[in-house]
């Protein structure tokens, strides 16, 4: 109930409050709402978008803004090199925007792939108007030294029992285990959680989610060469806003 009347009360004011701009841009940005609450608009605005694969987003009848949220994907794991644990690879940025689209009937859409282990994950992007970058990879065998961005959700260092590091609106990643060895560093978080990191057992980290921007786990350093798990990809949610929103 809380959770609604949150949204409730965010959606009015994203109605209401004053914007000066020309179709088709950008007219209001954010960093600072979780994705959470954003999320919760869905139950009580109609005509909701959710794009997981790269494609076409066509304006419906009569709608002049969208609020898009949209994850780039998140980078992949970095492997462990015999007794050094792999940080967790960083989630795909998040971003949160207004736009006027009454200059395109359509915008082409892109929804960044997730790294391959010790890879970077690819960019999302809603026409020429937002881009989300993608994750950074994991360091290998380099545990205890995470990656870290301003915008990126950061992947931690694979120390004993790490989490990874909260993405921007994003969980962090779940711990890395360890039994006998040191566990591999947990993914940054983005849309959604980050991976994993690997335990003594196997050593490889968890893949993130398909369409969570999450970053992969690291590997965990057993002893062997363990790699670290895909970063998940990317998403891209458009809202359309209700006709009563205008601008001056």
């Amino acid at each position: 109930m809380i959770k609604f009347f949150l949204s409730l009360l965010l959606t009015l004011q994203l109605i209401f409050l004053p914007f000066n701009a020309d179709a088709n841009r950008s007219i209001y940005r954010s960093r600072f709402i979780p994705s959470h609450v954003l999320e919760s608009i869905v139950s009580i605005l109609p005509d909701v978008q959710t794009i997981t694969a790269t494609g076409t987003w066509y304006r419906p009848p009569g709608i002049e803004h969208v609020l898009v949220i949209i994850s780039g994907g998140g980078g992949g794991g970095g492997a462990a090199d015999a007794g050094t644990a792999g940080t967790g690879g960083t989630g795909g940025a998040c971003k949160t925007e207004i736009i006027d689209v009454r200059g395109a009937s359509s915008q082409a859409v892109t929804i960044g792939e997730g790294g391959a282990p010790a890879t970077n994950g690819g960019a999302s992007s809603f026409g020429a108007l937002i881009t989300s970058a993608g994750g950074l990879a994991g360091v290998g065998g380099a545990g205890g030294s995470p990656k870290v961005s301003t915008e990126l959700g950061a992947g931690h260092g694979g120390a004993v029992e790490a989490v990874g590091g909260g993405g921007a609106y994003g969980a962090g990643g779940a711990a890395g285990t360890s039994v006998g060895g040191t566990g591999g560093g947990g993914g940054g978080g983005s849309y959604g959680a980050g991976a994993t990191g690997g335990n003594a057992a196997d050593g490889v980290g968890s893949a993130a989610a398909a369409n969570t921007g999450g970053g992969g786990g690291g590997g965990a350093g057993n002893g062997n060469t363990a790699a670290g798990g895909a970063g998940g990809s990317g998403i891209c949610i458009v809202i359309p806003l209700p006709r009563t929103f205008t601008l001056p």
